[in-house]
């Protein structure tokens, strides 16, 4: 067994197809399938199953393929740390994150970040969470930081950890009639008009996933920024849905109030999420290790 047929058989397994595998690692076809058929001649099992729809793991293929994966990664690892030792960390990180995360979270972890990582150049992407799991399942984006929904759970080939619990609470402007109760049913809440983010022409976010399970809801607007919202919220009588620590950031600068929802808790899970098929550098980890950090004082 040699270490360019892991390689190989991690890209193909990350491709689905042996041309677009041999033309990313920079070898021909059959010089591709000829070191995946020596690996299974030596193991003795069919590592790839060959369809007219492309290449997929057989049973015991997957197991390989995840040790493959496991061992790679162990290597890069290896690489960055005797890198690190003589260099600086660099590089380009392509990340996406829910608003809740971008306006509390990220501003302390992206400044001390960046502070020890000069040279380390980040993209951050503000959206919905429905909409970046499908960012981070395309490769637009390296990795995630989104609510738990019922999407991600469906998705496959997604890693996840998760970094907190929280739970979605009302807010309104502090002139609506509804903002002077000191705490409101879900069924009372629901009955109000409501706007959603959501960052595209999609229509199930999370938060409504969420929602639909209560019963059905009105939906008055969907905006894709947080200052829209705002804005619809403190001219219009209407509420909105948002977790708990973003709707704190709101209590403490704007004329938003909080209203908890009394009878049906609704929590939600913070997660950080990317792709089974894209490799964490050394970078990537760092700035997520930086994310969960900064998690543990929320």
């Amino acid at each position: 067994m040699r270490l360019e047929q892991l390689y190989y058989l991690v890209e193909i397994y990350r491709s689905k197809t042996i041309s677009l595998a041999a033309e990313r690692a920079h070898i021909s076809q059959p010089a591709l399938s000829a070191a995946i058929s020596k690996l299974e001649d030596e193991l003795g099992v069919n590592i790839l199953k060959r369809t007219n729809q492309g290449v997929y793991p057989t049973e015991i293929g997957e197991l390989i393929i995840q040790k493959a994966q496991e061992i790679i990664e162990s290597i890069e690892d290896i690489k960055q740390i005797a890198k690190r030792n003589s260099l600086e960390l660099n590089g380009n990180i392509s990340m996406a994150v829910e608003p809740g995360v971008n306006l509390t979270i990220m501003p302390e972890v992206l400044t001390n970040f960046k502070y020890n990582h000069p040279k380390v150049n980040i993209f951050v992407k503000v959206g919905e969470s429905n909409n970046i799991l499908r960012d981070v399942q395309s490769g637009k984006a390296d990795f995630g930081v989104i609510l738990k929904t019922d999407e991600l759970m469906q998705a496959k080939d997604i890693n996840l950890r998760e970094l907190f619990v929280d739970e979605l609470v009302l807010i309104a402007g502090k002139q609506s009639p509804i903002s002077r109760q000191g705490s409101i049913t879900l069924a009372e809440a629901l009955a109000q008009p409501v706007v959603l983010y959501n960052t595209e022409y999609v229509t199930n976010c999370g938060i409504s996933g969420i929602l639909k399970r209560h019963g059905d809801f009105n939906v008055l607007f969907r905006v894709d920024n947080l200052e829209m919202l705002e804005k619809i919220l403190l001219h219009r009588e209407c509420v909105s849905f948002i977790p708990k620590f973003m709707a704190e950031e709101y209590g403490k600068f704007s004329e938003i109030a909080i209203i908890p929802i009394s009878d049906v808790p609704l929590d939600i899970t913070i997660v950080i999420i990317w792709s089974s098929r894209h490799h964490l550098s050394m970078v990537e980890k760092e700035l997520i290790k930086g994310i969960k950090s900064t998690c543990c004082d929320v």
